[in-house]
Order: structure tokens, then C-alpha cells, then sequence
């Protein structure tokens, strides 16, 4: 093995066998990789990465046991248009115009990492705005994303900028939140008092296979997004003991917020490729997830015959993609994949620099105290710090990004400084999976 060497390209996609085309083939990869098989004895492989990177792999057949993460259905090229037709026809509830009558206020829940958000937030004004309701009695509620690359009101249309409200929800802000009602478990529920006073709440959120970290199903949009610091942490503790029986609590807690709200009409997407869109729901809540989990799981879920010694897994699309939290997402799915004494080489374009509690992972020398440390409190890094302490519990890491090579050095991980290390790196391992779009795949070894 030591001496195949393994051709590699960087550059930009410009030719239609590229996987970044756009243009996937309706069967699995599994499928692709054992038509691909019977035909040569070599397989070039390609996986974008960051905004339009891709790196192309020459791997004997027998070396490469899967490619994953290739949605298998077209991407939306209007996602606009397609989110007016969701609302003119929702699932299992009247058109969005029939729900709303002029006067009413009405909020806009808008999630965290929702691709395409702001064509997702347009549609939904001028929908609302050509049935009478005024652009005063709108208001979009977000939060501020770890790393701002811009101005949040550029979020609102253009042509309601001046006139509707846009809100940026801050957990520390006691003055933020207004009482909704006691829980089945005796607690307070606390949410912003935007939502509380709202005469319609729609949520905007982004389906996620289960289980994926950090998914909370249809209202966790809401609950603990939009909640306050202690309710983060508490729930956010609960889910990381990964014990059925607290996940399933957690579960419940987000369940009953959303109904003690009343929230019934929800708009979510389910993601595509490189922050792109596949198709956009809107409708009855619990139709919606059924319906948006078996979408996802068509699109997104993979089954391999068996882990590899060399996980590959690239975050694909432009800045907004390359986020820690999505490189802790990358990192969850790619630990399911990897041999005993494998690795995980994770292809990203992430230029911002890691957060303070991430810091933290590597100069812990016991994980184990780590994580438990970690999951006391919630900050915004703590996502990725808590995926990231439990892979390098696992397994040994390697990072292909824009950050200084002493920086990844600080997190615990191997930098990579080109696509030639990385190439050199699968010629050092007897398997190798690559996972696309790792930040929304899921796969799984068959029988695990």
C-alpha cells in the first residue's frame, strides 16, 4: 500500500462528472460505488468542499468502501417561489392568508443556520402583507449567529425594512422574557415576550435527520432557542448525557412548550447541498415533521457495509456553511463511520477562529472531566467544544481549513495544510469512506 500514490486536484468545478454540478443520480451511493466497481479496478472519487473547492481522489476499488451524502434529489432554483406555494397550499391546514386577519401581530420565528433563510423570510412579508396585515404588526425574532458577517436587519425584505421589526433574541436578557406557563414538571417556562404576546407565531426552522445533535424536532425552534439561559442549560446537559431517558424528556419539555404556545402552522426546509434547499413545508406542525423526517431521510440517510480506517468528511458551500457548529455536526456523523484506530479528515473552508470554550478541550488533560465540565453550562461554542472533546476521545482528527496551522494545533486536532497532505493521508489507510455534505448526512455501518 505504501507505495500507491494517490493523485489529487484541487480547483473548481467546471465539468458535468463533478459531483458539485448539482445534478445528483436518483440511486445511492452504494449503488453508484458497485456499478462503479465492476467497470475498473480504480476509482476516482470527487468531494467539494468549502465555496467551490473540490478534491479529487484516485483510490483502488477495493480501498474505497462508500461515498455518501449525495442528495439524490434537485435542488430548488427559486426558493422564493416555492416557499409562496407552500403557503397558497399548506399541508393539513388552511392557506397562511386564512389564518391571519388585519391588526393581528404576528412573529417570525427564524432559527439558527436555516439555509436560504431571507428568501424564506421575503416570501412569507409579502404573503402576509398582500392579505393585510401591515408591515408594523411583523416581526422577525432571530438570533445572533456566533460569527456576524454582516447586518441582521438585511434579513428583512428590502421593502419592509423600515417599517417591520426585527428582534434579536439574548438568553442573558431577563427583560427579554415573559412567563408562558408551569410545565408538567412544575417548572416556569419562560420564552421571549415577543412569542408570549404574538397573536400568531410561525416558525422557521431546517429539518435535520434523527438522531442528529442538536435537533430538537419541530419546536426546538422555539424551545430552547428562544428561552432563557437556564432552560438552555438544563435541556442542553440532558441531551448530551446521550441517555434515552432524558432525551426523551427533553423531547417531551419541547413538545408541550410548543403547544402550551399554540403554535399549530409551521415553515421549515428540508437542506440541500452547500446551503441549498431541497423543498420547502409549510403547514400543520405534526404534519410537517412526519412528512419532513421521511423527505429527510430519504435525501440525507445512508447505510455502509462496514467503518473505515479514514472517515472524509467535507463541509460543502459558501461562508455561512462553514461554521464550527457545523463542523461539530460533520464530526458526529463521521464518528459512527470510523474503524478502531481509524481517523476522521474533516475538509472545511472555516476561516473564523474558535471560541474560548473550545480552547478548553485540548488543555483538559482528562476528556472525560471535560465534557462533564461542559455540560454544566451552555456557551455559543458549546456545541462544537462537547463534539469535538468527545471525537478526540475516539479517534484521531485532521483539519484541511483557512486557520492558521498553531490554531487547529491548540484544538487537539492535525492540520492539514493542502489537498496533497490529505491525499497522502488515504494513501496510509486501507479503507476510506468519503461523507459529502457532512453537516446533513447520516450513515450508519449496517448492523450497528
Amino acid at each position: 500500500m505504501g507505495n500507491f500514490r494517490v493523485p489529487v486536484k484541487l480547483g473548481f468545478c467546471r465539468g458535468m462528472s463533478c459531483e458539485g454540478d448539482r445534478r445528483y443520480d436518483s440511486r445511492s451511493s452504494t449503488q453508484l460505488l458497485h456499478s462503479q466497481v465492476s467497470q475498473t479496478t480504480q476509482m476516482t472519487t470527487t468531494l467539494r468542499y468549502g465555496d467551490r473547492h473540490v478534491l479529487e481522489l484516485n483510490l483502488p476499488a477495493d480501498r474505497l468502501i462508500a461515498r455518501c451524502g449525495l442528495a439524490d434529489a434537485p435542488v430548488l432554483t427559486d426558493v422564493t417561489a416555492a416557499t409562496a406555494s407552500a403557503l397558497a397550499a399548506p399541508l393539513d391546514f388552511p392557506p397562511l392568508a386564512r389564518a391571519v386577519v388585519p391588526g393581528d401581530h404576528v412573529v417570525l420565528a427564524l432559527d439558527h443556520d436555516v439555509p436560504r433563510g431571507r428568501e424564506i423570510v421575503a416570501a412569507l412579508f409579502d404573503c402576509l402583507v398582500a392579505h393585510d396585515v401591515n408591515p408594523t404588526d411583523i416581526t422577525l425574532l432571530t438570533v445572533a449567529p456566533l460569527h456576524s458577517a454582516g447586518d441582521l436587519r438585511d434579513l428583512l425584505p428590502a421593502a419592509y425594512r423600515d417599517q417591520a421589526t426585527l428582534a434579536v433574541h439574548n438568553p442573558d436578557a431577563r427583560d427579554q422574557l415573559g412567563y408562558l406557563a408551569v410545565g408538567a414538571d412544575d417548572d416556569p417556562i419562560y420564552l421571549n415576550r415577543l412569542l408570549c404576546d404574538a397573536d400568531m407565531v410561525v416558525p422557521i426552522g431546517c429539518l435535520r435527520c434523527e438522531p442528529a445533535i442538536d435537533y430538537h424536532g419541530m419546536y426546538g425552534g422555539l424551545f430552547p432557542t428562544f428561552s432563557g439561559r437556564a432552560a438552555q442549560d438544563k435541556l442542553f446537559a440532558r441531551v448530551l448525557t446521550h441517555a434515552q431517558r432524558e432525551e426523551a424528556r427533553s423531547r417531551e419539555k419541547i413538545q408541550e412548550v410548543g403547544w402550551l404556545l399554540g403554535v399549530q402552522f409551521t415553515v421549515q426546509v428540508i437542506p440541500g447541498p452547500a446551503g441549498e434547499v431541497l423543498q420547502v413545508l409549510a403547514g400543520n406542525a405534526n404534519e410537517i415533521f412526519r412528512q419532513g423526517q421521511a423527505a429527510c431521510q430519504r435525501a440525507w440517510s445512508t447505510a455502509v457495509p462496514r467503518a473505515a480506517k479514514l472517515v472524509v468528511a467535507a463541509i460543502d458551500g459558501e461562508a455561512s456553511e462553514q461554521t464550527w457548529d457545523n463542523m461539530a455536526r460533520a464530526l458526529t456523523s463521521a464518528i459512527r463511520l470510523v474503524a478502531a484506530d481509524g481517523a476522521i479528515a474533516l475538509c472545511t473552508s472555516i476561516a473564523h477562529p474558535p471560541g474560548p470554550t473550545m480552547k478548553q478541550v485540548n488543555e483538559m488533560s482528562d476528556r472525560r472531566g471535560a465534557l462533564k465540565s461542559l455540560r454544566r453550562h451552555r456557551a455559543a461554542d458549546s456545541l462544537p467544544a462537547v463534539a469535538l472533546a468527545e471525537a478526540l476521545a475516539q479517534t484521531r482528527i485532521y483539519l484541511l481549513s483557512e486557520l492558521e496551522e498553531s490554531v487547529v494545533e491548540e484544538l487537539g486536532m492535525t492540520p492539514l495544510a493542502n489537498a496533497a497532505q490529505l491525499a497522502r493521508l488515504a494513501d496510509q489507510h486501507a479503507s476510506c469512506i468519503m461523507l459529502s455534505n457532512a453537516q446533513y448526512a447520516v450513515a450508519t455501518v449496517d448492523g450497528q
